[in-house]
């Protein structure tokens, strides 16, 4: 416990090996019943509940946990045995009642504020942990839902578990609930023990808690240091280090170095859970998310229905106004802007990654099994949305080439949006990712050699062109409408654009392998920065 800034959550991430050597150095040593910590090892046996909440909004709450058990538990634990495990911890963490409701997001009412932090104890509590480690588990909770909180929390501990939580402010009726207590202030420590010696400890340094008074306020009001009123802090300090509750500390610690159960937790090996069994779990909580999630699809499909369809009807095939070489900017505009719009996916990938990165660090889960079926999940989405693109330009604007049209756009559109994965994964906020993806898909725009035939780009600029995968999109869409016109027009707009001899397989096979590319770049991203540390 302690005020803002006090160093709560930066020890709580300490003891649960959540800071990267990036962020900074840690001396000393973190032991677990006696021995030097083994990162696998506790792992193993630990679970971490950070402050923020990481549910995906489309499952309910039996959904959310029946998956995270099937990722995080060995193979060697059946669906029965998984039903019965989730069925067990609905119950102790009082979640009966909303058991089939849905979690919630922006675009669906979902369960309170409550039961979303239970929810959050519960898919940790499922891989039975000896420790669980709580980061302000009633932040923005009421006094009722706090008080219920502590309560399934104070059950854990009966049930033989270790909690480890942070905590601001609590009120009485929760202060009295702790067993030991830990008070900090700007990363030095006030006091920590039994907490109902805590009282009597304060009163023989002099500060006395007032009768009837909240002693949890008290002590915070002591130590923080940023207002007026607050103790002499260094000798708060001093008075606890020489005191007889920090020599039982380290009397403590020192009989745990010598106890038998030191050996055996060096010996304990995890059993990781199966990568297979989270692919399709992944592959089918994906799937119904994309579906369920308007946002992800839906409204991008509407957006593409309309705007192909307008450009069909721009275009359309008995309007004879229309000459073949107003056909190049139809092509141009299907090509750039209908894969421009991609970028709408990417505050949804932002807004899903926490939940990778809490399921990495406290599951184990696979980085290789969630990008494939991150990537395999979005492909029959993708091609309805080229597919239904692709019936209204082709039809309704007379375009050659059905098949090749189609194929060329879902490839355009998976490029696009492994790219956004790439961006994604690589920026702090979605807005960033926005802007560098509008930028990114500018530049190709402006070098694909519709704006500027490839032959009259500068050499300073050339290299925008090999770069862009729009180039290898644009020359096949254009050379496979003008191909079969067999027109002098036809055969005049491919040799101004440079394009009379393309080949397209190999257009669509650079295609394919600038997907693979850039999900090969998003798997190491994933894997090297994502890794649940901060």
């Amino acid at each position: 416990m302690g005020p803002s800034g006090s160093g709560k959550t930066t020890l709580l991430d300490i003891l649960a090996d959540r800071i990267s050597s990036l962020t900074g150095r840690i001396e000393g040593t973190i032991e677990l019943n006696g021995a030097k910590r083994n990162a696998k090892t506790f792992r193993a046996v630990t679970s971490y509940v950070a402050q923020e909440e990481s549910l995906l909004g489309s499952f309910t709450v039996l959904e959310t946990l029946t998956m995270a058990a099937k990722l995080s538990l060995p193979y060697s634990v059946d669906n029965a045995m998984i039903h019965e495990r989730v069925e067990d911890v609905v119950d102790e963490m009082g979640l009966s009642v909303c058991r089939n409701t849905l979690v919630g997001d922006i675009f669906h009412k979902g369960i309170s504020g409550g039961q979303k932090r239970r929810l959050s104890i519960a898919i940790e509590l499922l891989s039975n942990p000896s420790i669980l480690l709580l980061d302000e588990p009633t932040s923005g909770l009421d006094s009722s839902s706090t008080f219920n909180v502590m309560k399934f929390i104070k059950r854990l501990c009966q049930e033989g578990k270790n909690v480890i939580c942070t905590i601001h402010q609590p009120s009485s009726l929760v202060f009295d609930m702790f067993t030991n207590l830990m008070i900090l202030s700007k990363g030095k420590t006030v006091y920590f023990g039994s907490c109902s010696a805590s009282i009597d400890h304060f009163a023989s340094a002099g500060y006395a808690c007032p009768t009837y008074s909240n002693p949890a306020e008290y002590f915070i009001e002591l130590v923080n240091a940023d207002f007026e009123g607050h103790a002499d802090i260094p000798a708060l300090v001093n008075a606890y280090a020489s005191s007889t509750a920090a020599a039982k500390i380290t009397r403590d610690i020192s009989e745990d170095r010598h106890s038998a159960v030191a050996e055996a937790t060096k010996q304990l090996e995890p059993i990781a859970p199966s990568a297979w069994r989270q692919f399709w779990v992944l592959m089918y909580r994906g799937s119904i998310n994309n579906v369920r999630n308007p946002g992800i699809f839906w409204v991008r499909l509407f957006m593409y229905i309309m705007l192909s369809f307008m450009v069909g009807t721009m275009y359309l095939r008995t309007n004879k106004d229309i000459s073949q070489q107003d056909i190049v900017p139809l092509l141009f505009y299907v090509q750039a802007f209908l894969v421009f719009m991609s970028v709408a996916v990417l505050p949804f990938f932002i807004e899903q990654r926490p939940v990778f990165t809490r399921e990495r660090a406290n599951s184990s889960l696979s980085v290789i099994s969630y990008v494939l079926a991150n990537f395999l999940a979005a492909l029959p989405g993708i091609f309805l949305i080229a597919l239904v693109s692709s019936l209204l330009v082709v039809f309704l604007a007379d375009i050659n080439s059905f098949g090749s049209f189609l194929l060329n756009l879902f490839l355009s559109l998976v490029v696009a949006e492994s790219l956004m994965h790439v961006i994604g994964a690589a920026v702090p906020h979605y807005i960033i990712g926005i802007a560098l993806g509008a930028g990114l898909f500018g530049m190709f725009m402006l070098c694909e050699g519709f704006m500027v035939p490839r032959a009259s780009i500068p050499n300073y600029w050339i290299w925008g062109y090999y770069l862009a995968f729009h180039s290898y999109s644009f020359e096949s869409f254009v050379y496979e409408h003008f191909r079969q016109e067999n027109s002098p027009e036809a055969k005049a707009i491919l040799e101004r654009l440079g394009m009379e001899d393309v080949d397209v397989s190999q257009n669509m096979a650079i295609l394919a392998g600038y997907a693979v590319g850039f999900q090969l770049i998003f798997t190491f991203i994933l894997y090297k920065f994502h890794t649940g540390r901060r």
